[in-house]
């Protein structure tokens, strides 16, 4: 993720130079990372990159950006970027845009193999907060972690499994790690978010062309940034002998569904008009 913001930000500063700059400080070790939308709220940074989900304390239907089974281009046709925008403004930040990895699916990752759907019942598995309630769907207890807790919640057995992208994971968690369910869903992103204060700093017309950058000309080149680092990590599990967990057509049907039903119920109970309108805008 690192990586990627840095080819993102050097990128954008590139294209800004003497215009628009971003000093990056790092990650979860300057400001935790659940509590990072709300530090660009206040100010204590003038912006930051982040999982859309930490920001949903303050915009209750920020997780539904993960929400998603369609491409880049088709979502922003829909106009999805502005609504984002006139959420996120009503609660004191600014989003940007998006940096998009809608070829970055999740997938259930535990200590021992599966054989069906059912033995997930009254397993806990490690979420962030978004995945939340499709664990909870699918009979599973989620247990809400700051990635770099991961690791020791499955040393210790506090969990026994846990919900990520692949990239770097068979490396990362070998030791603790059996077998995963092949089966992705979802869409990777993260959110631009600014300080409202900050932003009206900027002039007008560099504004509109750093929205330009990130909505419209860098997403093709950050999405492909991480096709090799993908292919990297499913080859890393295959040749790490970390097992792939398939269950039949039916079943695999069945969990698409139960995993996207739930996320959509989630957040139209929360924002029913709000989740409505996201919801024909991120889904086929």
């Amino acid at each position: 993720i690192g990586k990627s913001y840095t080819g993102f930000i050097n990128r954008l500063n590139a294209k800004l130079k003497g215009e628009f700059q971003i000093d990056w400080r790092g990650g979860p070790e300057v400001v935790p990372q659940f509590k990072q939308p709300n530090a660009v709220r206040l100010g204590s940074v003038d912006a930051c990159l982040t999982s859309p989900s930490y920001a949903n304390g303050i915009v209750n239907v920020s997780g539904a950006a993960n929400y998603s089974n369609k491409a880049y281009n088709d979502i922003k046709s829909t106009g999805y970027h502005d609504y984002m925008a006139k959420l996120h403004a009503a609660k004191g930040l600014i989003y940007v845009g998006d940096l998009p990895i809608s070829q970055l699916r999740f997938h259930i990752f535990l200590r021992k193999p599966i054989k069906t759907i059912d033995d997930l019942k009254n397993m806990k598995i490690r979420v962030f907060p978004a995945i939340a309630p499709a664990i909870k769907a699918l009979g599973g207890n989620p247990v809400v972690l700051p990635m770099p807790q991961i690791y020791t919640a499955m040393e210790r057995g506090v969990v026994s499994g846990f919900v990520t992208g692949v990239s770097g994971t068979a490396k990362k968690y070998k030791k603790v790690l059996g077998a995963y369910v092949d089966i992705g869903f979802y869409r990777a992103t993260f959110h631009f978010l600014v300080n409202p204060k900050s932003w009206a700093k900027v002039p007008a017309a560099t504004r509109a062309k750093v929205i330009d950058f990130v909505r419209n000309i860098d997403p093709p080149t950050y999405e492909a940034s991480w096709n090799p680092v993908l292919k990297g990590g499913y080859a890393d599990l295959k040749k790490g002998g970390i097992k792939a967990i398939r269950f039949s057509p039916a079943a695999t049907a069945k969990f698409k569904k139960t995993v996207y039903d739930a996320a959509w119920a989630a957040v139209k109970k929360k924002a029913p008009e709000e989740g409505a309108k996201l919801q024909k805008m991120l889904m086929k």
